[in-house]
């Protein structure tokens, strides 16, 4: 007597009488679902977290370090109920989405957050390094990061630095970035 196995972990495998084009479609609306959801974590952590979160070195003992360890946990956890083995990948994608809205840009890093679509530099590449930034999220991160830098190290600034701050601040602005949320 044999026995047929139909499921595994869960998940119906008897698909004999199921068209391919089924379990595709099965598949794009669930990886559409969890697309989303990514998405909807990434808002929840910014305005959760003011501070450059997805940015934040595992080893790092801060007190933000403290606020990001929870939520991350209890992420962590979610995943490992979803079946993730690895929830290090998605955690991964979901700091990247953050960073981008972080900086007015859509998830996907190709759009501002109004849709105004991101013209790719026109840089010539051999291939060797990554993918050439547009000029817009080139500036939005190397401006992001003169902001950053500037800002703590608070009074310590030369005066020339502090006028050139104001600069910044006015050009972050003008590429549609909201400085209050930079932390």
């Amino acid at each position: 007597m044999t026995t047929t196995i139909t499921t595994i972990e869960g998940v119906n495998i008897d698909v004999i009488a199921t068209p391919l084009a089924t379990i595709l479609n099965e598949m794009v609306e669930a990886t559409a679902k969890a697309y989303g959801s990514h998405i909807r974590i990434a808002a929840k952590f910014n305005l959760l977290m003011s501070f450059a979160w997805f940015d934040m070195a595992p080893n790092e003992k801060s007190e933000n370090a403290k606020v990001l360890k929870v939520l991350k946990g209890e992420l962590y956890e979610a995943f490992r109920k979803a079946g993730h083995t690895n929830p290090s990948v998605p955690y991964k994608r979901i700091c990247d989405y953050a960073r981008n809205m972080r900086n007015g840009l859509a998830p996907n890093g190709k759009t501002t957050l109004d849709g105004t679509p991101i013209a790719p530099e026109t840089e010539e590449s051999d291939g060797a390094g990554p993918a050439p930034r547009s000029a817009m999220l080139r500036n939005i991160e190397e401006l992001t990061a003169l902001y950053k830098f500037n800002d703590k190290q608070g009074a310590d600034l030369p005066a020339k630095v502090k006028d050139a701050q104001k600069h910044i601040t006015a050009a972050l602005k003008a590429l549609g970035i909201d400085v209050a949320a930079i932390a």
